[in-house]
């Protein structure tokens, strides 16, 4: 660490003031992930490595989401519940109409004669089923 302190100071003729926010984000995993040693130039195509089976392959971690991703995410969140609601509305509809088929069946099926009342809601179903 006193290698690393003077080879920033060199460099940039200042102390290093982060150390401490150093110390606390060294270990995190958006960190780890983004130094891990390179060997040499990328090729175009993957070699297939064997790997013993005493041997562990450590792959490097995958960096956690960001803030702008994960406001992403609950606006998908959000727009599921609106999916949601508006199949919930269907369904309302669906049953006001059958609700409605059936006391239009209950009138037309009725042997008394209508009142004025209801003759009227009759008419009114009756254009509502047309349309």
């Amino acid at each position: 660490m006193k290698a690393a302190l003077d080879f920033y100071y060199n460099d940039h003729s200042i102390k290093f003031n982060l150390e401490h926010a150093w110390r606390e984000l060294r270990h995190d995993s958006k960190w780890c992930s983004t130094y891990l040693p390179k060997e040499g130039p990328k090729e175009k195509r993957k070699q297939v490595l064997e790997v013993d089976g005493d041997e562990e392959v450590r792959e490097p971690e995958a960096r956690p989401i960001g803030v702008k991703a994960a406001k992403a995410v609950l606006k998908r969140k959000k727009s599921s519940k609106e999916l949601e609601l508006s199949k919930l509305e269907a369904l309302f509809e669906i049953k006001q109409k059958l609700s409605n088929q059936k006391i239009l069946e209950r009138l037309i099926a009725k042997q008394d004669p209508l009142s004025e009342m209801e003759t009227s809601l009759k008419n009114k179903l009756m254009s509502e089923m047309l349309q």
